[in-house]
């Protein structure tokens, strides 16, 4: 149970710089502010990986839209191999110099028989088929992350950092933490 706690902290720890880099970053090369198409012929069945921008984005929809891709992606892992799903959402405050955002963190316990790595790897390549740049990955032993963004205009991305970790004996995992757009910045 010590380890899992680490894991957590350590977790929204990582997801919290991310975030924070990721949001002040601008995407090398790329050119306006566009949404990388699927590339797949299959994009019907990729579509709900990608996420819907709501109308107004307030706490309320950024809530409901992040919860939902949230749900999307995790459903990449097969419910047979789910041992249980630990939950964390938050909205993230405002600071000086950028919007609120709302944050998912999921811990999902897989399957001992199952490698969390090679899960990793296989939603990240859905998740750039269904149009997700990944912008960045690390593997060593027993670790795999992966830092994706839905889109290379940030004031509308998702960020996504996925990961797979079996370094604790029969406790492998697979997380998923995801932070919404900015949200209008109030005074």
């Amino acid at each position: 149970m010590v380890r899992v706690g680490f894991r957590l902290r350590a977790s929204v720890a990582l997801s919290a710089a991310l975030v924070a880099t990721l949001a002040a970053c601008s995407t090398v090369g790329s050119s306006g502010h566009s949404t990388p198409k699927p590339t797949s012929s299959v994009s019907s069945a990729l579509d709900s990986l990608q996420p819907v921008l709501p109308k107004k984005l307030t706490a309320a929809t950024a809530k409901t839209a992040t919860e939902n891709l949230a749900k999307n992606i995790d459903s990449l892992v097969a419910g047979s191999d789910i041992v249980y799903i630990d939950n964390h959402e938050k909205l993230i405050a405002q600071t000086p110099t950028t919007g609120a955002s709302y944050a998912v963190i999921r811990t999902i316990n897989v399957s001992p028989s199952l490698d969390p790595i090679q899960q990793a790897e296989a939603m990240e390549k859905l998740l750039v088929a269904a149009g997700w740049k990944l912008e960045d990955s690390s593997s060593k032993t027993g670790e795999y992350l992966a830092a994706m963004s839905s889109s290379t205009d940030s004031s509308v991305a998702w960020f996504l950092l996925l990961g797979g970790d079996s370094t604790v004996a029969k406790q492998p995992v697979v997380t998923v933490q995801l932070a919404s757009p900015d949200l209008p910045r109030t005074k």
